[in-house]
């Protein structure tokens, strides 16, 4: 804020002047008393208005201020340093537009006012006008060079445009210009925290804390370090301590319902974001971390009435749009379904962080524009840091390679993966499976995954770069992640370059944006070299699917109609993709598959009521009656799940995000899949198991090509028989089912991409020939 100061003149200018001296000693109360006095006397007295409003801004009483400050403007409009101490109001209410306009007043007044350019930075910082806030940072910097607010408003910017390395120089210059400052350690450290070095953070908030050890800042930015290095506990006891030190720290309450969201604990996040809105109703960030857990609680309503408040407040904050979207997917409910897709993709497209890349998958079918997403996404959460590995040449007998997941539990990947970990060679390969989170819930899958390995590391406690030194320690030769930017993903770790081979595999269909994965596991079909520019990666292609198979899993005894809730006769379309990857596009042309199709029913996996409800409206809505849509409980045994597919006829796949370990487990079960050929990884995974198969008749070009070869499977007799005959041919003719010999093509990848490092020579696009 500006330094407050008076006009001179009146009978009771001495009075002001004693109140400007107690301003000076700290001395509020006081002085606030001797100015009412001036204002009973005299309401439109410019000096005392002026400092009653600087008061309250000391005191963060920040609607009073804006009240006095608005009086003194209009008592005396010709005050530039007015205008700016009310855009500090402002922005502190949450009202970047009227601050903004403040502070263009101010300048028009006082061209070179650093404050006021400052405070201008501010407001469009807030607006999310990145470049110009940085201008008006660097002009008042260009009248001040040592302004404080300036400096840190200059770091804040650089930090959301992701130039980790300038923000630094300039907290280093902060520091120089600054060095006893406290809050120039904490920018310091903000800024090594955003670029994933929470060791280095800690030390910066330790020595703030050294400084000032009552600093409720510090011990709330110490909090997030330890947050980011898996020491919850200690972060708790950093919050805390910053609460206690000031009760109306609403970011602390954030913060700390980050923890309890790291454990699971997403009832508790709920409880510390409601103390967050207690001291600020409007805090979207409370809000946001609020819709979070909530939707983690799979109240989804509830999460959707969250992020409607937000984009209510601010229309494209962060990633409220895609989580609404999300939210509402999860419920069978399509409000606003283009609208929102189409601002989405555009923001991506723009360079904004609108979505994380796993939500964009059902959300947008480019692969160029999933490529700018997940740049965008890593670069933020997962910026590239010094490497761990230096060049050193590993000369073991065996590969050593690494599996880090954090599905190694009852999870599709853990059921696609294991029997392929189970038959490495342990002649040329020595195998280390790296745990990412803890599965509460033991199963035999779990124990299955455990013994897959040689060597198993439980690390979900444990920071992302400690993980990494044990990687570097092990002198592990390649990394492979199988989680991705799914739940629990944890690129953070490879982003420390641990291993001098680090590749993406199966968890994520789609590119990691990240420049520190070299490789990503694809084929010809989901991953063509026409898309090599939509990778940040360079593809290994498999000669088949990418997708591993356990040919050792059971089918239980097929059911009978009656007791799956299905109708004696009649044709049955089967959709076991869960109902996020559904929308109203697709769900139009399976309404006029049914249309076209008597007799026919739908078979969907079950959700909630809500779900259930919704969906049935939608049916109804085209003219369908509910009744055709039939819904199956989830079953707790995978060969119970997959026994129920003997009684559907045809499995319908989705775009843009389509069926994959689901469509792998209807053809394993025998069920035709009709799929769609999409325009990302996504999209074309059941394209790339039919292929594998030799059944190209069951991949349309198109919805309209899907919809009639739909009607004509149904309609034509002995169609669907024909093709489980095929289907059951292929299985045992084909190699997408060969375990065996998927190894062999896997283990024959790693041993190229190896052979290359060792050469010296950098990633390249390889293609696995078949070794059948």
């Amino acid at each position: 804020m500006s330094p407050p100061g008076v006009e001179p003149g009146g009978d009771t200018a001495a009075q002001v002047q004693r109140a400007l001296a107690l301003i000076h000693e700290g001395r509020l109360p006081e002085a606030a008393g001797l100015c009412r006095q001036v204002f009973e006397r005299e309401p439109r007295n410019f000096n005392a208005l002026q400092l009653l409003g600087h008061i309250a801004l000391q005191l963060r009483d920040y609607p009073t201020a804006t009240r006095w400050l608005t009086a003194a403007c209009s008592v005396n409009p010709a005050h530039a340093p007015v205008y700016s101490n009310l855009a500090v109001a402002l922005l502190a209410l949450e009202r970047p537009q009227e601050a903004l306009r403040c502070c263009d007043v101010g300048l028009e007044l006082k061209p070179g006012f650093p404050e006021a350019w400052c405070n201008r930075g501010h407001a469009l910082l807030a607006l999310g006008r990145y470049d110009e806030a940085l201008a008006s940072y660097e002009r008042a910097l260009a009248s001040n060079p040592g302004f404080y607010d300036a400096l840190a408003g200059r770091i804040k910017v650089l930090l959301v445009l992701s130039r980790y390395d300038e923000a630094l120089a300039s907290a280093d210059h902060a520091l120089a210009q600054h060095p006893g400052s406290i809050d120039a350690w904490c920018q310091r450290g903000a800024v090594l925290l955003k670029a994933r070095r929470p060791e280095e953070a800690l030390a910066a908030f330790d020595r703030a804390l050294m400084l000032a050890p009552d600093s409720p800042e510090a011990h709330n930015n110490r909090g997030t370090a330890l947050r980011d290095l898996k020491r919850p506990a200690e972060a708790l006891q950093a919050y805390e301590r910053a609460a206690r030190l000031r009760p109306e720290f609403a970011e602390v309450w954030c913060n700390a319902a980050n923890v309890a969201l790291d454990a699971g604990h997403y009832t508790e996040a709920i409880g510390r974001c409601d103390q967050a809105l207690r001291i600020r109703p409007r805090f979207l960030e409370a809000l946001n971390i609020r819709g979070t857990a909530l939707r983690l609680l799979k109240r989804f309503a509830e999460a959707a009435a969250m992020y409607e408040e937000i984009l209510a407040r601010s229309a494209t904050y962060g990633q409220a749009q895609s989580f609404l979207l999300t939210a509402r997917a999860h419920l069978g409910d399509w409000t606003e379904w283009d609208s929102l897709a189409r601002s989405i993709i555009q923001r991506v497209d723009a360079g904004d962080s609108a979505s994380a890349p796993h939500a964009f998958l059902w959300i947008c079918d480019s692969a160029p524009t999933q490529l700018k997403c997940a740049e965008r996404y890593s670069r933020d959460q997962f910026p590239a840091a010094i490497p761990l590995w230096r060049g050193t040449t590993y000369r073991h007998d065996r590969l050593r390679v690494a599996y880090l997941s954090a599905d190694f539990a009852d999870h599709p990947v853990a059921h696609l993966v294991a029997g392929v970990l189970e038959r490495h060679d342990r002649g040329r390969f020595e195998t280390f499976g790296i745990s990412l989170a803890r599965d509460p819930a033991a199963s035999a899958m779990q124990t299955r995954m455990r013994q897959a390995f040689e060597h198993f590391h439980d690390v979900s406690e444990t920071g992302d770069r400690e993980v990494a030194v044990l990687l570097r320690d092990l002198e592990i030769d390649i990394a492979v992640d199988l989680t991705g930017h799914t739940r629990g993903g944890r690129y953070g770790i490879l982003a420390c370059r641990p291993a001098p081979i680090q590749i993406g595999f199966l968890g994520f269909a789609g590119t990691s944006g990240a420049s520190t994965i070299d490789y990503l596991i694809g084929d010809a079909v989901t991953t063509p070299a026409a898309d090599a520019d939509c990778f940040s990666e360079k593809i290994i292609r498999m000669p088949d699917s990418f997708m591993p198979n356990d040919d050792g899993q059971a089918i239980a005894e097929t059911p009978n109609r009656v007791d799956l809730g299905l109708p004696d006769s009649g044709f049955v379309f089967c959709a076991f993709n869960t109902i996020y990857k559904l929308n109203p596009a697709m769900f139009d042309i399976w309404m006029r598959l049914l249309r076209e199709t008597p007799h026919s029913v739908l078979w969907l996996r079950s959700g909630e009521a809500a779900v259930v409800a919704n969906l049935r409206r939608e049916a109804e809505r085209r003219g369908i009656d509910a009744d055709r849509l039939v819904f199956a409980p989830r079953t707790e045994r995978m060969e119970a799940h997959l026994a129920r597919y003997g009684q559907a006829d045809l499995f319908l796949d989705t775009v843009p995000y389509g069926a994959h370990a689901t469509a792998r487990d209807a053809l394993w079960a025998g069920l035709p899949v009709l799929t769609m050929a999409g325009k990302s990884f996504a999209s074309r995974v059941a394209s790339s198991l039919l292929t594998a198969l030799e059944m190209p008749e069951l991949i349309a070009a198109n919805g309209e090509d899907y919809l009639s070869r739909g009607i004509e499977l149904a309609n034509t007799p002995g169609a669907i028989a024909s093709l489980r005959s095929k289907l059951a041919r292929q299985r045992v003719t084909r190699s997408l089912f060969d375990t065996d010999l998927y190894c062999r093509h896997l283990e024959f990848a790693y041993q190229q991409v190896a052979a290359r490092q060792r050469r010296g020579e950098p990633p390249d696009a390889i293609d696995v020939p078949s070794l059948r």
